[in-house]
């Protein structure tokens, strides 16, 4: 009877060990497949889908760090979506014009979606090191290529955001 017990137990320490490395791929839901036909019409490869999360902010929120970088690379202005529930959908591609900025040749992007809505969103180099910097636009624009007079443009975003 115990070495039965024993056979037991150690079949089920191979099952759960055996799926103690293995991780979920995330399913796509509705946002997700909005966004991924958003990124293939702009003539994006899609490698892989990463999962979401939802986020909010405040309006002070805008003077500071990750919100100030996210929303400084979007053609929509933040104040409609001040206090709102936003989607971010999380891909990897490639065919983007910063795929060649770091050593695996792709970028990972992040949709903006709000009520299944795009709204925009960021890119930056999918990278086996650290990276640091600021956030790019969808298309892989920095604020100051969005913004060409970016000294003006900046004071004008901290005068409205700091009232």
């Amino acid at each position: 009877m115990w070495k039965r017990i024993g056979i037991i137990v150690c079949a089920l320490l191979l099952a759960a060990c055996s799926n103690e490395g293995e991780q979920s791929t995330p399913t796509l839901g509705a946002d997700a497949k909005v966004a991924k036909a958003y990124l293939e019409e702009q003539g994006y490869d899609v490698v892989s889908y990463r999962g979401n999360r939802t986020s909010s902010f405040e309006k002070e929120d805008l003077l500071e760090l990750p919100t100030e970088s996210t929303w400084q690379v979007q053609t929509t202005p933040p104040d409609d979506y001040i206090g709102r529930d936003i989607r971010h959908e999380y891909f990897i591609v490639r065919n983007h014009p910063l795929d060649d900025v770091a050593e695996l040749g792709q970028t990972n992007v992040s949709v903006m979606m709000v009520d299944g809505k795009i709204i925009g969103g960021t890119s930056y180099p999918d990278s086996a090191e650290p990276l640091t910097g600021s956030s790019y636009s969808l298309d892989g624009k920095t604020a100051e290529e969005l913004h060409p007079d970016y000294t003006e443009w900046r004071s004008e975003w901290e005068a409205k955001y700091s009232e």
